[in-house]
């Protein structure tokens, strides 16, 4: 038998126990414990959607998903620990020696919002902040994260770093667009704050999967539907179809015309 063919069986081999093995066994997968991501506060039927790009990848692998909403820090210590099987998140670098990542799946908007009066033009204007909100233990962007000179306010949610900002205690918040947005619409804030952001960048979004799961062995799979899935803005086509389907009317009449997304 030559060397390609031993390989296909192999490969086989592989992905037919890996379908016998996780047939049997549940995977236990988290998103960050606030909305959008693990739901709406509107609907409780609403599914979150972290949750649904979740589904998407791995509706066609023969797994049963448990979802359990964790704060930032608790997600990395989990997949690090092997308590958690996979997590949907930004990249994150620290978790390098203890994960596999599967991505990009998409691409989210950071900015950083200031009040009316702050006017933001370059970076460097950043040093101007007196404090600025920030999700413990995410990254956001290479040169912010590494910046030792702002003063940087830890928050565990969009919605305490957006109550923390109406309330003047920090004088900037940064964050994934989709966050920062609906948890100004849940304060019933002005949405000029994200219209007049700060563009920081983009931040990659993809899989970390445990390299102590059971499950490492449906990498290729996993590889493959999220190569299939892939978007830009593959995460902000999730929010606007939830928004226009899953909110209530009179709470989707106060917000701004979202497209619905595409099939």
């Amino acid at each position: 038998m030559n060397a390609p063919i031993i390989c296909l069986v192999f490969l086989i081999l592989t992905l037919t126990n890996a379908f016998s093995f996780a047939s049997n066994k549940t995977l236990y997968a988290s998103v960050p414990a606030f909305p959008p991501f693990n739901g709406f506060i509107e609907n409780k039927l609403c599914t979150g959607i972290n949750k649904l790009a979740i589904q998407a990848v791995t509706k066609d692998l023969p797994v049963r998903l448990d979802f359990s909403s964790y704060p930032y820090a608790r997600i990395l210590h989990s997949l690090q620990a092997g308590e958690l099987d996979l997590a949907l998140i930004l990249k994150n670098n620290q978790l390098n020696n203890d994960i596999i990542y599967i991505g990009p799946l998409s691409f989210i908007e950071i900015v950083l919002i200031t009040p009316s009066h702050i006017n933001l033009q370059r970076y460097e204007d950043l040093h101007q902040l007196k404090k600025i909100a920030v999700i413990r233990n995410a990254q956001f962007d290479l040169k912010f994260d590494h910046d030792s000179q702002l003063n940087k306010v830890s928050v565990d949610s969009y919605e305490q770093a957006i109550k923390l900002f109406e309330a003047q205690r920090v004088d900037g918040v940064i964050g994934s667009k989709i966050g920062l947005e609906y948890a100004l619409h849940r304060q019933n804030m002005k949405k000029e704050f994200i219209d007049n952001a700060f563009p920081v960048g983009k931040h990659e979004l993809g899989i970390h999967l445990a390299k102590k799961s059971p499950f490492v062995a449906l990498v290729p799979l996993l590889t493959n539907a999220v190569k299939r899935l892939y978007q830009e803005n593959f995460l902000y086509q999730l929010y606007q179809y939830q928004i226009n389907h899953c909110l209530p009317q009179q709470v989707l009449s106060q917000l701004p015309t979202l497209n619905k997304m595409p099939s």
